[in-house]
């Protein structure tokens, strides 16, 4: 079977397509791109062609950062068709050819003459053309090809969204994700370990720990009291290079707060309490407040206050105030010393809002004890009768008695009464009264059918 020319050409093409694959491996050895020939096979005749000419090529790569004094070896262009005697004259073009790529045009070799960031631009596509000088036609067809900039580690792990603010609850089992914090590293992740973060706490332990592959924070530790501590300040770490010594690394700050949940049931301060009330006090006035405290806060430390029992409870009322969670003690009934001295009531305040997770640390209530102390006000004098009827004869002698009126001192102390006319208008000077035993006598001589009744106001004080 013959070979034609066509079935030659897979050669080279293999040979290209290997250089494109191995230069991205960071290769030492030189690839040849050789002359095209066919193969003798058993019982044909050798088939002679034009030689096809290609490229000899080194690695084309070039590192970041460069700052040496000199230009920076790249690679060499080289084609099999120069014979080292000058004659062959290599152009390249392209993606900085000239500027940042300079070629010996004799030699092949490449420079680079500038300091390049693969965090700006990670390759270059460049075209390479070996000429004859004498004759200026192309000895090699223009060939495409990349160079590559590669990564050193020069890009320190950041954390482009803290600092973080976050809550938690508390109480939390031990292990409650918090949140997941991200840094970022501009090397070149499939190079090395130049990209490749590693998360550490630096400050926060042991009440949270950190994934140090995933930068996920939980808590370290169970039961974790708000009311013991409620903020904490969580510095977390990021370092490249995988942790490794020498690696770059950069951190942030995770401000955690505890949120309040129904751990902590109200209590009163004390267990017996005492307060006084003048008998004088107003029906539905407020005549005291009591609270108990709660360590919670919001609606978990809300409370009721209920009087449960005591002699009090129908004379009593109480209510809850919502902004200062006290409990407002009202009056019913009118109070009466010389009734009855003191009430006893027990007081209950309770949580409205319960968490049944947290129902073992109750009961989420407590009773109190509270004496009302009834206070003895000096009250006036008070009449047998509202008012008082009394007649007198028509032309009956100056300081004839009219009648007698009585009244007593309502307090304990039952103090003796004087009497008096309280002259408010000219009638009430037709009347004298005993000031000590109440009785009412003429001051003039009345005529009926000049005036057949009159009105006077009588008073009594305490002596």
């Amino acid at each position: 079977m013959r070979i034609t020319s066509t079935s030659c050409i897979c050669p080279v093409l293999v040979c290209l397509c290997f250089v494109q694959r191995c230069y991205g491996a960071a290769h030492h050895g030189s690839i040849k791109v050789t002359r095209n020939q066919t193969k003798h096979i058993e019982g044909e005749t050798e088939v002679h062609h034009r030689p096809k000419r290609g490229w000899v090529w080194n690695q084309f790569f070039v590192l970041e950062e460069h700052m040496g004094p000199d230009p920076q070896y790249v690679g060499k262009l080289h084609s099999n068709s120069d014979k080292g005697d000058g004659s062959v004259k290599y152009i390249l073009t392209g993606e900085g050819a000239g500027t940042i790529f300079i070629i010996d045009d004799t030699t092949g070799d490449i420079h680079s003459t500038k300091s390049l960031d693969r965090e700006q631009k990670t390759h270059y596509v460049l075209h390479a053309q070996a000429i004859d000088r004498r004759t200026n036609k192309p000895l090699e067809p223009e060939s495409e090809f990349i160079i590559k900039v590669q990564d050193i580690n020069d890009n320190a792990p950041k954390f482009t969204d803290g600092p973080y603010i976050v809550t938690v609850p508390e109480m939390s089992e031990m292990g409650t994700s918090v949140l997941q914090v991200t840094a970022t590293d501009a090397d070149d992740p499939t190079y090395g370990n130049s990209a490749r973060v590693v998360y550490s706490i630096l400050q926060g332990q042991p009440y949270f720990s950190v994934d140090p592959k995933t930068g996920v924070i939980r808590t370290a530790l169970h039961n974790m009291d708000r009311e013991a501590r409620e903020h904490y300040s969580v510095v977390i770490q990021a370092k490249d290079m995988a942790g490794q010594v020498g690696g770059l690394s950069g951190s942030t700050t995770v401000n955690i707060t505890l949120t309040d949940v129904n751990d902590n049931p109200p209590r009163f301060p004390q267990k017996h309490y005492q307060l006084y009330v003048p008998e004088s006090a107003q029906v539905g006035s407020a005549v005291g407040k009591i609270k108990a405290n709660d360590a919670d806060t919001g609606s978990n430390a809300d409370m009721k206050y209920t009087i449960i029992n005591g002699d009090g409870s129908g004379v009593f009322s109480i209510s809850t105030d919502k902004e200062t969670r006290e409990g407002i003690l009202s009056l019913k009934k009118p109070l009466n010393y010389e009734k009855k001295k003191s009430y006893t009531l027990n007081i209950e305040g309770a949580n409205t809002h319960v968490d049944f997770r947290f129902s073992h640390l109750g009961p989420f209530k407590d009773v109190t004890m509270l004496k009302v102390i009834v206070g003895d006000v000096d009250e006036p004098p008070l009449f047998t009768l509202p008012s008082y009827v009394m007649e007198v004869y028509e032309n009956a002698k100056i300081g004839t008695p009219v009648g007698t009126v009585t009244a007593h001192d309502p307090d304990a102390a039952n103090s003796l009464v004087r009497y008096f006319i309280d002259h408010n208008t000219e009638e009430d000077r037709y009347f004298t009264i005993d000031a000590s035993t109440g009785t009412i006598k003429t001051a003039k001589i009345f005529d009926r059918e000049e005036t057949p009744w009159y009105n006077i106001t009588v008073a009594a004080s305490e002596i």
